[in-house]
């Protein structure tokens, strides 16, 4: 039995210099912030956890996808969307408060990585390599 490769990871590694891009642009804008008005090691903590909470929930809608597309039962294939999508908001909600709480990192360079698959299939479509084809 041949398997299959996971489609999240290979979009993940199609996506790995644009997030690498990304994260060198905000590091170098919290230094130029760090040596105008001092650094706090929160955002380079914020940002890290970011990014491991952006690959880890992308990985995740891949891998609930994939469980979704080889259901063959519509109400269980919507259930585990459903399911999906609130357990991961719900988990990255309670990562963020409980890092928050302990003060432990910066929630806008936490939240920043959140956003980069989003603006990276943004920036593609604009360059035209997802048509309607």
């Amino acid at each position: 039995m041949k398997k299959h490769k996971n489609q999240a990871v290979e979009e993940l590694k199609a996506m790995v210099p644009f997030l690498l891009s990304a994260n060198i642009i905000i590091i170098l804008s919290i230094v130029m912030i760090g040596f105008a008005f001092g650094f706090d090691y929160r955002l380079f903590t914020g940002l890290l956890a970011g990014n491991i909470l952006a690959i880890a929930n992308f990985l995740l809608i891949g891998v609930t996808a994939g469980a979704i597309t080889r259901t063959r039962q519509f109400k269980r294939g919507q259930f585990l969307g459903n399911f999906s999508y609130g357990a991961r908001y719900i988990g990255i909600f309670v990562i963020l408060a409980a890092l928050l709480t302990f003060d432990l990192i910066s929630p806008f360079t936490a939240v920043i990585p959140l956003f980069y698959p989003k603006l990276y299939y943004t920036i593609q479509a604009l360059r035209g390599k997802y048509n309607d084809d």
